[in-house]
């Protein structure tokens, strides 16, 4: 593939991309296309090098950083250093495991009412349907508000926005914003700051996110935070809140519909094997399936050397699909994360919430979501997948499935 034809796979088909590389790459690999210097690291013990151990060497790709700051500003996901490091004090108190339980019961309660509109013998895009439900519940869980009503308008401001992302990075120059991405923009600036300003002229403190990011104090000037500040961490984790619960869930639905006997045991055995279902699906199609990082300075991985302002790829894809860290990768094998069989996973083969200091908040959040969304769900109905072709792949910032992932509703007695 002549340099061109790279880098336009680097946004086009970066999965593609990551398997031609990681063929030619058995433990950590440069290539080289044009001006863009990439390093592959590929085994698991050369990981916490770049996430851990010299984590300060690193920080996020100055393209997701330019070009998602007008979505996500200066929040959690896109900052760097001492600021990254407050605001993450900030907002760790609302996903400590005693405050996540207590979500269980509006979790639940969501996903009851989501599947009580499907009818036998429905025909239902359930990648859609779980985009809608992981909406409702972060907007009732972290910020104590009832979001159904604008559910299906956010989600597709949502993916126009992730769309108009992945154009703009693979384009050598910037675009201005088209009037329909700002339109998008605009209705969920106006959902947030809708949130904050409520809340602030209500004085009310629900012990929710929205309620801690209001309360907050700065502690270098001892002042609140702002509006912007606030809307900025709000947008956050609305944002990544329910998107890769939605995709994770997507994709347990598609492996469940093509095993029905795990469909079956799911029904069965509930909460303790959908969140074994969980966390294969997440193996077998991580939503977060590539972390970049960018060197800030010359460094080392193990002996080899990255040169500053070269990206280093860690892939999820990859280490998940390796059949050096997980027998018969492709297999759907969802006892894989039975307890004891989880424990002896080598570490950092499994990384569907990143790694290190920048380890995803809500990692214990999405993976109670989504146990307890499978688990109510196959109570009530089965489903039978409706295309006979395999899902294709669509990597935007986290893993979709391409054109959605249609089933027909069964219904049980």
């Amino acid at each position: 593939m002549n340099p061109i034809g790279i880098l336009r796979a680097l946004f086009l088909n970066r999965i593609r991309l990551l398997e031609e590389l990681g063929a030619k790459v058995p433990r950590i690999g440069r290539a080289t296309f044009g001006r863009l210097s990439v390093v592959l690291v590929k085994t698991p013990e050369l990981v916490p090098e770049v996430l851990i151990e010299r984590a300060a060497d690193y920080q996020k790709t100055a393209l997701l950083r330019l070009y998602a700051r007008p979505l996500l500003g200066d929040g959690l996901l896109l900052s760097e250093g001492e600021q990254h490091r407050e605001r993450r004090k900030l907002v760790a108190p609302a996903f400590a495991h005693q405050r996540v339980s207590k979500y269980a019961d509006a979790m639940r309660e969501q996903a009851e009412a989501a599947q009580s509109g499907w009818r036998d013998g429905a025909q239902v895009d359930i990648a859609h349907e779980m985009m809608r439900l992981t909406l409702g519940i972060v907007g009732k869980t972290l910020f104590d508000v009832d979001l159904l009503d604008r559910a299906a308008t956010l989600g597709r401001d949502i993916a126009v926005l992730q769309d108009a992302l992945m154009i703009q990075m693979r384009l050598p120059f910037q675009l201005p914003m088209r009037r329909s991405n700002q339109a998008a923009v605009d209705r969920l600036n106006q959902t947030v700051y809708g949130m904050i300003r409520n809340r602030r002229a209500s004085g009310i403190d629900n012990g929710d996110v929205l309620s801690m990011l209001l309360l907050s104090v700065d502690e270098e000037t001892g002042e609140h935070l702002t509006d912007e500040q606030v809307r900025d961490e709000a947008m956050t984790l609305f944002l990544a809140g329910h998107e890769t619960t939605a995709q994770a869930m997507a994709w347990s639905w598609y492996l469940l519909t093509k095993h029905p006997v795990h469909f079956a045991r799911l029904r069965r055995e509930g909460m303790p094997f959908a969140l074994q279902v969980t966390k294969e699906a997440m193996r077998l199609y991580p939503p977060a399936f590539l972390l970049a990082r960018m060197a800030l300075r010359d460094t080392l991985i193990n002996g080899f050397e990255v040169r500053k302002d070269e990206v280093v790829f860690i892939a999820p894809w990859l280490l998940h699909r390796d059949p050096r860290n997980f027998e018969e990768p492709l297999r759907f094998d969802p006892d894989r994360f039975l307890p004891e069989r989880e424990a002896r996973l080598p570490r950092f083969a499994y990384l569907p919430f990143g790694g290190g200091r920048r380890i995803c908040i809500g990692n214990q959040f999405a993976l109670m979501e989504g146990q307890i969304i499978l688990s109510t769900i196959a109570q009530h109905v089965g489903m039978d997948l409706l295309s006979r072709e395999p899902i294709g792949l669509k990597p935007l910032l986290t893993l979709h499935p391409k054109n959605g992932v249609t089933v027909r509703i069964r219904r049980h007695a």
